[in-house]
């Protein structure tokens, strides 16, 4: 059997960069969040989790790939 066929997953969950809305810092979230994830300098929650993806809470600015 020839393993050129043979296809690999991606994985649909990634890191992706998230602007706070009240200060504009940028952290990085998983898209994928089991707990909730706060801004590092002001404190305001960004993801909160709602079952398999996460809530997110801002702008989404890219991925962190």
């Amino acid at each position: 059997m020839k393993k050129e066929h043979i296809l690999i997953p991606k994985p649909s969950s990634k890191f992706q960069k998230v602007k706070c809305k009240e200060c504009d810092e940028e952290n990085i979230v998983y898209s994928h969040a089991s707990t909730s994830v706060t801004c590092k300098s002001c404190g305001n929650v960004i993801a909160e989790p709602s079952g398999a993806v996460a809530t997110l809470h801002g702008e989404i600015s890219g991925s962190a790939e």
